[in-house]
């Protein structure tokens, strides 16, 4: 109730209360209490009084608006000026007179009816898109090849269906007729059960057949069929139970998918369904929980002290102290670099003050031994609870950075726990303006590629360039924009960036073929490339069109997101090679054993990790692990490419590593031009 009468309140209390409505009243007179009362989550509807001093109709909606709740607001009272036509307009639910209990007692129960069914229908959404998450990520993760046909036809198969039967991708048979993989001979016999089932009420029927591959090969294979739907569309869900994937290798595909290989803690794509989960419990009011994020305090400097796989051990040895300090019920990952993450479910405020301190303390009180080398670190905490006051994991995550960074202010070595502060945005709101604004940089092309050569050690001259993203800014220079790349990819506007990438790359490299017909252009993809179904399809058609020297185009993909996404990158490499296309894995070397996930995913070009040619010269450590990638490539067939040379040192040192390519700012910094001398470096 937005009034400065007190009796208001009271009123409302006592009319609805003979209609069968139990009303509890919170009487707010200025913004400040307002906000108190809409943070509590707890409001249905809020009546505004025209005679409020403090308080216009358009604070009132406002104030609404910013929590992001659904809470009608009804205005009541005296105001000639304000008709009922301009309460709604300004977005009020209804304009009622307050004399006339009658209607106002109607308007109250049919906002609270909209209410209900809208709290209603997002819960029933919310159910939905959970079930049908928890549904594809089953099927993407059986072990069992399934597939969905609709009129005879393949319209959804998972990766060990299209496996089984020797494609690489969904496009291959997307569209094609099931009976196409039944061997003639069986053919009458699927045509037949198939108008048995369409007719009978049976809701599972099995059948054995004689299966045909993409090579030819036959096999016999039970299949299962049951009814299903795809967005409203009846369908038959199939299930080929095949036993031609080992046990051992599902639970070694499934651990190199969750887990980070540096720590063995939950990786960032896993840890963020979990904290989904997290927020759909909060918001069915089955327990509320908290984010702490994690960064250890300056942790450059200790790079500087024992190279990359000396800080892997202190990152391995601080994950281990983690889960030493957190108990069962907490659920820990590593977000990125020196970032961790757990969900407690701990939400009281003393509570996680306690939690956090000790955290800290502990942290500090370790001591981590790299190579007799004695390091210490300690480490600043941001927190967020999870109160089902928001079900976007983004904004939770942004809640908690927020908080890290008040305790960085505070610190190092410091927590904070989030407070939201007046006019701030939510998540979502921010990434709608990052969304918009992409949009319009794609519409307007405001974007740009420079090249930056990559240079041969080998003796040879072949002209090599990684295409580089920039974005145009006012003055129309061509600057780095990392915040809008993280924000492309939180939002799936990386979808659009990768294709604009790829069509204006490919552009450049038919006009380089014309100056060298040996040029290779290296064209980097978003770490969310392999769950774009359709770019392999949409990079098909284009590069099919334009006849292409085989290896011309290789695609560069991070080796973090191609671990967090192994069967996803795997089949996407056995596409790409299937056009004379390469791959290359770019801030490759992390982890205990980075050559892992080469075993499960072809590729021809390991690009080594900036990092290890920090400070190279002074640097043993990191000096031995570029060595041992160069040599472990070799003998795998596999190219390493060493980037961020800065000086003639760097070079001369890189020369009796065994690297096969290089590039940095000392050889030419990215540019518009394509001009590099490349016979300058050849033997």
């Amino acid at each position: 109730m937005i009034s400065d009468a007190l009796d208001d309140a009271e009123f409302v209390t006592s009319m609805m209360r003979p209609a069968g409505y139990a009303v509890k009243a919170i009487r707010a007179e200025d913004r400040d209490e307002l906000d108190q009362a809409l943070a509590k989550g707890t409001i249905d509807v809020a009546m505004h009084s025209l005679a409020a001093m403090d308080l216009s109709l358009s604070d009132t909606i406002e104030a609404v608006r910013s929590h992001e709740q659904f809470v009608p607001v009804i205005a009541f009272g005296e105001d000639n000026d304000l008709t009922a036509g301009k309460a709604l307009a300004m977005g009020a639910a209804e304009r009622i007179q307050f004399n006339d209990q009658e209607q106002m007692r109607h308007v109250i129960v049919r906002e609270l009816d909209r209410v209900r069914v809208r709290r209603q229908a997002h819960w029933l959404s919310t159910a939905y898109r959970e079930s049908e998450q928890r549904a594809r990520a089953l099927m993407e993760s059986s072990r069992d090849a399934i597939a969905y046909i609709h009129d005879g036809m393949h319209v959804l198969a998972n990766d060990a269906y299209l496996t089984l039967f020797g494609y690489n991708a969904f496009e291959e048979v997307e569209g094609m007729p099931m009976i196409d993989m039944v061997q003639a001979e069986d053919q009458t016999k699927l045509k037949e059960f198939l108008r048995n089932y369409s007719t009978s009420d049976q809701a599972v029927g099995t059948l054995d057949l004689a299966l045909q591959q993409a090579e030819g090969n036959h096999f016999q294979a039970e299949v299962e069929f049951s009814r299903a739907s795809i967005e409203g569309e009846a369908c038959s869900q199939i299930i080929i139970r095949h036993q031609g994937n080992t046990e051992e290798l599902e639970k070694q595909l499934n651990l190199l998918s969750q887990r980070d290989s540096v720590t063995g803690l939950f990786n960032r794509q896993h840890f963020m369904e979990l904290l989904q989960g997290s927020l759909t419990r909060a918001e069915r009011e089955e327990g509320e929980s908290s984010l702490l994020e994690l960064t250890l305090d300056d942790f450059s400097s200790v790079k500087d002290r024992v190279g990359i796989l000396g800080s892997d051990q202190v990152i391995g040895d601080i994950a281990g102290v983690l889960q030493a300090t957190f108990g069962e019920d907490d659920q820990a990952a590593r977000l990125d670099g020196a970032t961790f993450a757990v969900l407690t479910p701990i939400s009281d405020q003393e509570a996680l003050d306690e939690l956090a301190g000790r955290v800290r303390g502990t942290i500090k009180d370790h001591i981590c031994d790299v190579n007799g080398t004695s390091i210490g670190v300690t480490a600043t905490i941001g927190i967020a609870r999870i109160d089902g006051s928001t079900t976007d994991p983004n904004d939770i995550l942004s809640r908690a950075e927020r908080a890290w960074e008040e305790a960085l202010k505070a610190g190092p070595d410091a927590h904070r726990i989030y407070q939201p502060k007046e006019g701030e945005l939510s998540q979502k709101q921010i990434d709608q303006q990052w969304v918009d604004r992409i949009r319009e940089l794609l519409r307007n092309e405001h974007l740009q590629l420079l090249y930056e050569p990559i240079v041969g050690l080998t003796g040879e001259s072949i002209p090599r360039y990684e295409v580089v993203f920039r974005v145009l800014n006012d003055d129309g220079h061509a600057v780095e924009d990392p915040e809008l790349l993280a924000a492309a990819e939180r939002t799936g506007m990386s979808k659009g960036l990768d294709r604009w990438t790829v069509l204006n790359a490919l552009k450049a490299l038919i006009e380089q073929l014309k100056v060298d017909e040996n040029s290779v252009f290296f064209v980097p993809l978003s770490g969310h490339a392999f769950d774009d179904p359709g770019l392999f399809k949409w990079i098909h058609d284009r590069v099919s069109q334009i006849n292409l020297p085989d290896g011309a185009l290789v695609f560069q993909v991070d080796a973090g997101a191609a671990a967090n996404r192994i069967k996803q990158a795997g089949a996407f490499a056995k596409a790409v090679h299937t056009i004379g296309c390469r791959v290359c894995l770019s801030g490759f070397g992390h982890g205990a054993d980075p050559f892992q996930v080469t075993r499960h995913v072809s590729v021809d070009c390991l690009r080594v990790n900036d990092e290890f040619t920090h400070n190279l010269q002074q640097n043993d450590q990191n000096q031995q692990a570029i060595r041992e990638i160069a040599s472990r490539a070799s003998e795998e067939g596999k190219q390493t490419i060493c980037p961020g040379v800065k000086d003639a040192g760097s070079l001369s040192v890189l020369w009796g590593l065994g690297t096969d390519m290089i590039q940095g700012e000392f050889l030419q910094e990215p540019g518009t031009e394509r001009d590099y001398d490349f016979s300058s470096m050849a033997m």
